[in-house]
């Protein structure tokens, strides 16, 4: 039940960042109900992709380096022509765009997990105190 409200969770998050990014982009007009399918969509990729942070053992710090510049060329290779199909993009100025866009979605997550990470260290330290 735990790792489903994490994933739950996580959907959400992504789901919300990726809404926040496309409120910024210049986007073709699509019917509500498309737009919507097509975030989710990208939501589920989004998710997928993680799955190069999949370790048995704790990453090291270099190896955590390596994985989110990976899973950033991962995210770009899966969501431009995505989105250049599905017209969400369309010159060369709209893909650095959109590019930079995927990069900055990255950073706001890596931000919210940090500061959800950073909470909830500080909740077991409170409790290890007690």
């Amino acid at each position: 039940m735990k790792n489903i409200i994490l994933w739950v969770r996580r959907f959400v998050m992504i789901y919300g960042i990726i809404m926040i990014c496309t409120f910024f982009m210049p986007t073709s007009q699509l019917p509500v109900v498309a737009f919507f399918g097509r975030i989710i969509v990208f939501t589920l990729l989004g998710m997928a992709t993680m799955v190069v942070y999949y370790s048995k053992d704790e990453l090291t710090k270099g190896a955590w380096l390596g994985r989110t510049i990976l899973h950033l060329l991962v995210l770009e290779a899966v969501f431009m022509p995505l989105a250049h199909h599905w017209k969400f993009w369309y010159g060369k100025l709209d893909a650095v765009i959109y590019a930079s866009f995927i990069v900055s979605a990255k950073v706001l997550w890596h931000l919210i997990d940090y500061g959800i990470s950073a909470r909830t260290a500080s909740e077991i330290n409170e409790k290890i105190r007690e």
